[in-house]
């Protein structure tokens, strides 16, 4: 008998899922698969996938074997991939669907796949994937990525026939989170779905307000529901049109769409470029000499360096899993250009922690600071002046207890800098 296997990984969904979609019009006997081994791992000595990311995993899979059981399709949560697969094919002539991933990890994993007959699809992003010179900027890419046609979401699946297969029990671990201020997300298609709608009347403020450090409705906060998949970014780019049409068009709904194609462009670079994004001398190929210094590093994790932003915003990452962009790409600048310390380790440091990881934009945003990556100008972000700028006391004041206002520049970190043009933000 023959059996539709639709492997989930990123993809926790049932509308607009490629995989899924066409499995469904293949064939009338589906089962969904998840593997747990997947957030499995270390990584300099980081849990791959912390507790945070782990939980919105958890319950987007509660939600997805709900919305895949509105059409008698079966979800299968196993720890093996490799033993569940040859369990089933001693059973069914199986075909494999899913999802292609970038990264090194996810590719290994997709080998275990092709034993077995399968179909996959590149669906992770906005516009259809393209050549492009993967060394250039971004600007490079947007130029060329504009002119793209974008798909419209698939249709709706309708209901199939599906076996049971073994599968473990999900529990989603209970966390306190003392801090009041705390950005929290709950996992899942429906949540993504209710979200999105919720966000649209905001959309004609967003730029003006992307950058703030703190708050919920400042910026889209999309991005964890992108990050597993629980909804398309198809999905979110037609929302936005459909609220334009209704509404007017603005810098700042554009730039929603301008945001989603760098999204896209971290994923086709990584596509592109293999394993580049995880060296140390990235796509650049530029070997620095980064300090290995325990004191430094220390300091950093454990959120005591004695500058107040910095730490406040290793607070709020290990407290909650979130971290604004602009804070991201602050601690990022302050851990590779003020500490001179390796970005490979800052970027396997975020992977651990942040709820919306994924290895396209987490590696390629650090390689970016690291000046290995897409950004033709070494940037420095002035620490005191972001803070001024982007409300940073208020911030401060929500993650840090104690105040010492000081900014540290390791002065071996600093001497490449000098010898080529400078901008600090």
């Amino acid at each position: 008998m023959k059996l539709a296997i639709v492997l989930f990984r990123n993809n926790l969904r049932t509308d607009d899922n490629y995989s899924l979609y066409n499995a469904c019009k293949d064939s009338d006997l589906i089962l969904g698969l998840y593997s747990l081994e997947i957030l499995k791992g270390k990584i300099y000595d980081f849990e791959k996938c912390g507790i945070f990311r782990e939980n919105f995993i958890k319950e987007s899979l509660i939600c997805l074997e709900e919305n895949l059981s509105k059409y008698n399709i079966n979800l299968s949560v196993v720890n093996d991939i490799d033993e569940s697969l040859n369990e089933l094919s001693k059973s069914y002539d199986i075909t494999i669907y899913y999802d292609e991933e970038v990264g090194t990890q996810e590719s290994d994993f997709e080998k275990k796949l092709h034993k077995y007959k399968y179909k996959s699809f590149f669906s992770q992003t906005l516009i259809e994937p393209f050549i492009f010179d993967y060394k250039k900027s971004f600007s490079h890419f947007r130029k060329k990525a504009e002119k793209q046609n974008i798909r419209k979401p698939l249709d709706k699946i309708s209901s199939k026939n599906s076996i049971y297969f073994k599968s473990l029990d999900i529990k989603v671990s209970k966390l306190k989170i003392d801090n009041s201020h705390a950005i929290l997300f709950k996992g899942g298609e429906n949540e993504a779905l209710k979200h999105l709608q919720n966000y649209l009347p905001n959309i004609h403020k967003y730029k003006s307000t992307r950058n703030e450090m703190s708050g919920f409705e400042n910026s889209t906060k999309f991005s964890p529901y992108l990050a597993i998949g629980c909804i398309s970014p198809r999905i979110i780019y037609e929302k936005i049109k459909d609220e334009e049409s209704k509404t007017f068009e603005s810098d700042s709904s554009y730039w929603i769409y301008f945001e989603l194609l760098w999204r896209d462009f971290f994923y086709l670079l990584m596509k592109y470029s293999g394993n580049k994004l995880f060296l140390k001398s990235g796509v650049k190929e530029i070997n620095y000499n980064f300090r290995k210094d325990k004191k430094s590093f220390d300091s950093f994790f454990s959120a005591s360096t004695g500058v107040d932003l910095i730490d406040a915003s290793i607070n709020e990452l290990k407290t909650t899993g979130w971290l604004s962009n602009r804070n991201r790409q602050i601690v990022a600048s302050y851990f590779i250009k003020n500490l001179g310390l390796d970005w490979r380790v800052g970027a396997a440091f975020f992977e651990s922690f942040l709820i919306d990881y994924n290895p396209a934009s987490n590696y390629g945003n650090w390689a970016y600071q690291a000046h290995v990556g897409n950004d033709s100008t070494y940037r420095i972000f002035d620490i005191d002046k972001q803070t001024q700028m982007y409300n940073g006391n208020d911030y401060i004041n929500k993650w840090l207890s104690r105040r010492k206002s000081k900014v540290y520049i390791n002065k071996k970190a600093m001497a490449e800098i000098v010898k080529r043009e400078v901008f600090f933000e």
